[in-house]
C-alpha cells in the first residue's frame, strides 16, 4: 500500500469522523452525563467495534450479511433491542441530588468496563457501519499491490486510530464542561434524558436508508 493512498484516506476518514453523527454525539451525551473517564471508556468500546467490523470486512462476511436480507434485518433488531433496554435503564434510574464534587467522586472499574462493553455492542450490533465500511475500503483496495486482507486491516487500523484520537479530545473536553454542569445539584439526573434522546436517535439512525 502506498503512501498516498494512506494519506488519502486517512484525511478522508478525518473528514467523516469529524462530521456531526451518532458516535459523535454518543461520545459527547456521555461524557457530558458522567465525566470524561466515562466517555473515553465509550470511545474505547466504540474503536473496538470498529476492529470488528474491519474483520468482519477483510474475510468477506460483510458482503455475505448484507446480501441475505433477514440476517441483516435481525442484527438491527438485535441493536435496537439493545438500546431500548439502555433507554429503559437510564429512563428508570432515579433522579438524585449529587452531594460530591465530581471531581474527588469515587470511580468503579466495573462501572467503566460496563461502559466500554457498551460502546464495543453498540457498535457491533450496528449495522450501518458495516455498509459504511463496505462503501468507504474498495475505493483505496487494489489487488496489485499485495494482500487484500493486510489492506484492509491497515486501512481499518488508520479508521480507527484517527477515530480514536477525535472521540478522546470530545471526551475529554467534554467531560471539563461536565464538571461545570454538575454543580447543579440536579443536573446529573436530568442528563439522562439527554442520553435518552441520543440513543432514540441512533436507533431511529440504525433504521432509516
Amino acid at each position: 500500500m502506498t503512501l498516498e493512498i494512506i494519506i488519502s484516506f486517512f484525511f478522508t476518514s478525518l473528514a467523516l469522523t469529524i462530521s456531526p453523527g451518532p458516535d459523535i454525539m454518543y461520545v459527547l451525551s456521555t461524557s457530558l452525563a458522567k465525566g470524561k473517564q466515562f466517555g473515553i471508556a465509550a470511545v474505547i468500546g466504540l474503536s473496538s467495534g470498529l476492529l470488528f467490523h474491519t474483520t468482519l470486512l477483510a474475510f468477506g462476511i460483510s458482503t455475505l450479511i448484507v446480501a441475505i436480507p433477514w440476517l441483516f434485518i435481525a442484527i438491527k433488531v438485535f441493536g435496537t433491542l439493545y438500546l431500548l433496554r439502555i433507554i429503559y435503564l437510564l429512563y428508570k434510574a432515579p433522579i438524585e441530588p449529587i452531594t460530591v464534587s465530581v471531581d474527588h467522586a469515587p470511580i468503579s472499574r466495573s462501572n467503566v468496563f460496563q461502559q466500554i462493553q457498551q460502546g464495543l455492542i453498540m457498535n457491533i450490533l450496528n449495522p450501518k457501519i458495516m455498509l459504511f465500511f463496505l462503501s468507504l475500503f474498495p475505493s483505496f483496495l487494489h489487488p496489485e499491490l499485495g494482500n487484500i486482507k493486510m489492506q484492509v486491516y491497515t486501512l481499518g487500523s488508520i479508521f480507527m486510530l484517527q477515530a480514536l484520537i477525535v472521540f478522546c479530545l470530545i471526551a475529554v473536553l467534554s467531560g471539563y464542561v461536565s464538571k461545570f454542569l454538575m454543580k447543579n445539584k440536579y443536573v446529573q439526573g436530568y442528563m439522562n434524558y439527554f442520553q435518552i434522546a441520543i440513543f432514540i436517535a441512533l436507533i431511529v439512525f440504525m433504521w432509516i436508508k
